[in-house]
């Protein structure tokens, strides 16, 4: 059976907007990686954030879900709210 595309996302909350560009590049390495195909942040307000990563598979996912989401909000003192996951099954 081919392996699919998985994709995982994160919703963050924060008292102060993160600083992204002091921490973007050493992330962005670090997911690479790590396996990961694409990489979002969105502000979706003063307080709030959510990431989106598109990864090869389910596997490779949850071996990096630690570093990706735990990791991240220990050196950034974000908080995760919510997560959720999937196989990417359409899009461009």
């Amino acid at each position: 059976m081919a392996k699919t595309m998985y994709a995982t996302s994160a919703d963050w909350s924060f008292d102060n907007r993160p600083n992204v560009d002091n921490q973007v590049n050493d992330y962005i390495a670090q997911m690479k990686a790590a396996g990961a195909l694409h990489w979002f942040y969105v502000m979706t307000s003063e307080t709030t954030a959510r990431s989106m990563t598109v990864w090869p598979d389910k596997e490779t996912a949850h071996k990096a879900l630690s570093m990706a989401r735990d990791e991240a909000a220990a050196s950034t003192g974000q908080t995760i709210t919510g997560v959720c996951e999937g196989e990417v099954v359409n899009g461009f």
